[in-house]
């Protein structure tokens, strides 16, 4: 209930979501580089599942977001950037289970 308070705020909340977004890129970037490195062991697995966390969050948002959007050329703008959420969350599960493999 709570995210979906969240989900409403607009202005300068909105742009601290979209750099939260793009922080969990940047840090599944990071660790993608540690793993193709063997510097695997570095990588936490509660790290990236807190990535997994935000990126949800950010969904939740987005998909409130949608819901609420009359103009329809904003509307497919938000459903390209929840297409490219669901292949980072993708990638992180992903990840999360190769670094429980080891």
């Amino acid at each position: 209930m709570q995210l979906l308070q969240c989900a409403r705020i607009t202005g300068d909340h909105a742009r601290v979501d979209a750099m939260d977004f793009e922080n969990s890129v940047e840090k599944l970037d990071k660790y993608f580089k540690r793993l193709s490195k063997g510097k695997a062991q570095k990588i936490k697995p509660s790290h990236v599942e807190k990535v997994i966390g935000k990126l949800a969050k950010k969904e939740v948002l987005l998909r409130a977001e949608i819901k609420d959007t009359k103009k329809e050329s904003k509307i497919e703008r938000l459903e390209r950037k929840l297409g490219l959420l669901h292949e980072q969350q993708s990638r992180a599960r992903w990840l999360l289970e190769e670094i429980s493999k080891q």
